[in-house]
């Protein structure tokens, strides 16, 4: 007899770190089958920076719950849920897993890339998850994993083109352009006696770093888009150490302090450097910002 109380699901299974277009896929399939299934499409993923507690504690994430939790509802997910991170939960052998989300949800089918492991120690494998639902009366999807050209798609791989600076690329196997959320602050104001009011937004401590330089990219305020040159990292011509995002937005000049705000990086285009004089920097930034409207049509 079903369980009327239970929310009956598809669930799309997977840490999806980066939400690259091989996790996309899979919360499409799963998307895809729930419809016709007539049942809601849950994501079921890790909170917290499950690579640093698995691993040794330095992996950073490439996008945070909150950024991920974004992108799934824009992909179609009906609900996410977010396993906590915790030794108990970690250590729940891979049955004791599956067990427990038939718990929570009436479970019609599973959908998972072919990598996809669960259970204490990753020791649960696509073929355990098979053999579940086969003896659950439940459907099982496994995606092969994709590629772009001979590159695998991976967060490993974007990862690696974001210490590089190559966001261009990264943004290919991403499926979307990457990009950062944060909450505006005050700081110094000195962009604004120069005609280039910035913006400031402190880079989370567990997000996984960029190369240090200035970018080019858009963020999108009130329903309109602005081209933005982005300064990720430190302001040697002021003797500031500190990283952190420091954009200007073109054609803005709104106030947004306390304002949560989404920026995106399109293409790298210089490293930064120390100017001389705020005039050379000025210069500087109105060669940046037809570089931004050359690139960025």
């Amino acid at each position: 007899m079903l369980d009327n109380k239970k929310v009956s699901a598809v669930l799309a299974l997977g840490y999806f770190d980066s939400v690259h277009l091989g996790h996309q896929a899979v919360i499409s399939k799963a998307k895809e089958l729930a419809e016709k299934l007539n049942a809601k499409t849950v994501v079921v993923t890790f909170d917290g920076n499950l690579r640093a507690i698995l691993g040794d504690g330095t992996s950073k994430s490439v996008f945070s719950a909150k950024e991920r939790e974004t992108f799934f509802k824009d992909l179609g997910a009906d609900e996410v849920f977010f396993a906590p991170s915790t030794k108990e939960f970690l250590g729940m052998k891979k049955q004791e897993f599956l067990d427990f989300l038939n718990q929570k949800y009436l479970v019609r089918a599973y959908v998972s890339g072919e990598d996809y492991k669960f259970g204490k120690n990753g020791s649960g494998t696509v073929l355990d998850l098979n053999n579940y639902a086969k003896n659950n009366g439940q459907e099982c999807i496994t995606l092969s994993l994709l590629k772009e050209g001979d590159l695998r798609i991976s967060t490993t791989a974007i990862k690696e083109l974001l210490s590089e600076g190559n966001v261009s690329k990264a943004n290919e196997l991403l499926g979307r352009a990457y990009s950062i959320t944060g909450t505006v602050f005050a700081d110094r104001k000195v962009g604004s006696t120069i005609g280039f009011p910035t913006v400031n937004i402190e880079i989370e401590k567990d997000k996984h770093r960029l190369k240090n330089g200035v970018y080019g990219g858009r963020v999108t305020l009130e329903k309109k888009e602005y081209l933005a040159i982005i300064n990720y990292g430190a302001r040697p011509t002021f003797s500031l150490d500190k990283k952190l995002i420091e954009a200007h937005f073109v054609g803005f000049n709104g106030m947004l302090y306390g304002k949560q705000i989404t920026i995106e990086f399109d293409f790298f285009m210089r490293d930064i450097k120390r100017f001389d004089s705020v005039q050379e920097l000025k210069k500087q930034l109105e060669i940046d910002k037809e570089t931004v409207k050359e690139y960025i049509r």
